[in-house]
């Protein structure tokens, strides 16, 4: 395919596409292009070969293609220059007409031929023919613009499109893909107006004069230009570029409002799935994801819709999950999941992080996007939110490299939230629980893929005890136990009752997912052996029939130490994993007969899933030798994840035994 010597009978086919009709919110209809395996795959090659070469000859200018933070670093500088604006001065936002179908194949082969030749019989071969288009039955012919399913298509169309952003005049000239702004005096800007739609027209594009904007600082201003013909004027505190508002307020707050609006739609349909589903979804797609390129590219730390947005966030997790969140438990339920939290995070406090990290980590490109002077003057905006950011912390900025990654930035802010919810403890339970929610893969549990097939979907009960467990939350009404003891609001003391069989349960499953392990590390192992006991006639849970290491074979028995029992809450309110260790070493301890002829490792850790040192490594070894059977780099990741949702379900076992039947 690269060297563009597949049949034309072939070519119309694999570089054609399967089509799905879209509605359009205007009552067109948009279809989008679903291209063949084999060529997205080559295209996906030649792409990342020619987005290395051209990257940097397309920017400051073209920001569409292989420029990290490019959208970002756009409405930056848009908005410092638009900040800045003479009163002579006009910012306008050009949009052409379908671009990308309309562009000129004879001049997107020129382009391509010009600037990524080693690159042309695979260009040509896929736009010299007329491929098909599948829609059902019906067939239709591409024969204009870039192909739609092509990933080489974006590129095409900058390199294209990138001679006549070069001619352009305009002191600000920012395209991405084929949304141009310009920004400067008022006969520049109307003389590269007019350029653009001479050049443009060559390619096959026409501008849409209904959708192109312009922009002035005084709304009072008027042009009579007619490279401005039908050109709609918009207020500057209303402009948007690429889908973010330019500048703080109304349009801030309409854009934040339109997203909590989505958040609230979004909330009511998650309450019909299950909640390991909802919680999955809502974390990873729903809530802030689809606000975060918002916050990293406006300030909206003072927008009023926030506080709707993070309201409706709460509220929604508290219906998804069953649980009552205070506002200490939402805080804590806020955190990312490596800082004990649920990783739902809080949109108020993530904003300032990631309008700092961005505004920092295109500061190189903003600079050569704006004129030497603009670039020198001080962000007031950026300069606003770090002293919010300062007063919000309470602690120094990130200075170099650091500045440029949101989490550097947010993660002084989970220091102090974390820091003021262990202070406010007042007891030592929930400084055990605090301390063991943050412990090392203690919440993998939370980011395992609910997959039935696999094990790893959690009913919404299990969910809720995990959650509850997790955040200090009620959990039951005060009961009696079968075994006669008292279970208070935190149904805590199910995990050590010995009267019920649920913490046998519990072990078994996990003893089974490490049994099964050796396995997928060809390691041929073998459950609690006969002939191998300790001096009391106690077998381990199991052997390896292979040497594991230094010519011996593994011996492992799995123990679970309850984080909140009476007797450990002088440890782990102190230090997490502390009961665990305790454990490894006692079972190391009861097996000295076996370490003898055996290598003995004890699988230790806790009900809150915090891990013994021992374990912990244990653990780690036998990812490491997944990987190298499987080849798969993520083993380690699954099987802790297995691990932590066993333990999940074996705790909520071991609370429901406590419930009269």
């Amino acid at each position: 395919m690269l060297v563009g010597t597949l049949p034309v009978e072939v070519n119309e086919i694999i570089y054609g596409a399967n089509l799905i009709a879209l509605k359009k919110k205007d009552g067109g209809i948009r279809l989008i292009a679903v291209g063949y395996t084999l060529r997205r795959l080559a295209a996906k090659c030649a792409n990342a070969h020619a987005v290395s070469r051209l990257s940097t000859l397309l920017a400051p200018v073209q920001l569409g293609v292989g420029i990290p933070g490019g959208a970002e670093a756009a409405v930056h500088a848009t908005r410092r220059w638009a900040t800045s604006m003479p009163t002579d001065g006009v910012l306008v936002k050009l949009d052409f007409a379908n671009a990308f179908n309309t562009l000129r194949r004879d001049s997107l082969l020129e382009a391509v031929a010009r600037d990524i030749p080693e690159l042309y019989r695979f260009a040509y071969s896929s736009y010299s023919c007329k491929p098909m288009l599948r829609h059902g039955s019906n067939i239709l012919r591409s024969e204009e613009g870039t192909q739609q399913g092509d990933p080489m298509g974006p590129l095409e169309f900058c390199i294209t499109l990138q001679p006549i952003l070069l001619k352009l005049e305009s002191e600000l000239r920012v395209a991405f893909l084929d949304d141009l702004t310009l920004g400067g005096k008022v006969d520049v800007v109307a003389h590269d107006i007019q350029l653009i739609a001479q050049e443009s027209a060559k390619l096959g594009l026409q501008l849409n004069r209904t959708k192109c904007e312009i922009v002035f600082q005084n709304d009072d201003n008027k042009i009579d230009d007619p490279s401005f013909y039908g050109f709609k004027h918009t207020p500057l505190g209303e402009a948007t570029l690429l889908g973010s508002p330019l500048m703080p307020g109304p349009a801030v707050d309409k854009v934040v409002t339109k997203k909590a609006d989505d958040l609230e739609r979004a909330v009511g349909r998650l309450s019909m799935l299950h909640s390991h589903d909802a919680l999955i979804l809502l974390r990873n797609g729903l809530s802030v994801p689809k606000l975060l390129y918002t916050m990293r590219t406006a300030l909206c730390v003072d927008c009023p819709s926030l506080t709707r947005f993070d309201l409706l966030l709460r509220n929604g997790l508290s219906s998804i999950l069953n649980v009552d969140l205070s506002d200490e438990k939402w805080l804590q339920a806020s955190l990312p999941v490596k800082d004990g939290g649920l990783g739902i995070r809080c949109a108020a406090t993530l904003a300032l992080s990631a309008f700092l990290a961005s505004a920092a980590g295109t500061s190189e490109l903003q600079a050569n996007m704006l004129s030497p002077e603009l670039a020198d003057t001080p962000d007031d905006l950026v300069n606003t939110a770090l002293k919010a950011w300062v007063l919000l912390t309470g602690a120094e900025p990130p200075t170099g490299s650091a500045a440029h990654r949101q989490r550097e930035w947010d993660s002084r802010w989970t220091s102090k939230a974390w820091t003021t919810l262990h202070e406010s403890a007042n007891n030592t339970l929930d400084r055990a629980r605090l301390l063991a929610s943050r412990a090392p893969h203690a919440g993998d549990w939370l980011l395992a893929p609910p997959i039935t097939a696999l094990g790893l979907r959690l009913s919404d009960e299990v969910i809720r005890i995990s959650v509850g467990m997790r955040l200090g939350t009620i959990l039951c009404e005060p009961h009696l136990c079968h075994c006669g003891e008292r279970v208070d609001a935190r149904g805590l003391h199910g995990l050590t009752c010995r009267k019920h069989a649920g913490r046998q349960q519990r072990h078994n499953m996990l003893n089974d997912i490490i049994w099964r392990s050796f396995g997928r590390a060809n390691i041929p192992s073998q459950k609690e052996p006969l002939g191998l006991t300790r001096e009391d006639g106690k077998r381990p849970d199991g052997v390896t029939l292979i040497p594991w290491s230094r010519g011996r074979c593994l011996t492992w028995d799995v123990t679970v130490s309850d984080t909140f029992a009476k007797s450990h809450l002088a440890t782990t309110s102190t230090e997490a994993g502390e009961a665990a260790n305790r454990a490894a070493a006692a079972k190391t301890l009861k097996y000295a007969t076996i370490t003898r002829t055996h290598a003995f490792v004890a699988v230790a850790l806790e009900s809150s899933g915090s891990w013994s040192s021992e374990g912990l490594n244990f653990v780690l070894d036998l990812g490491r030798r997944i990987t190298d059977a499987t080849h798969d780099t993520q083993e380690t990741s699954y099987l802790f994840q297995r691990l932590s949702v066993a333990l999940q379900r074996g705790n909520a076992i071991c609370f429901s035994s406590t419930l009269p039947c």
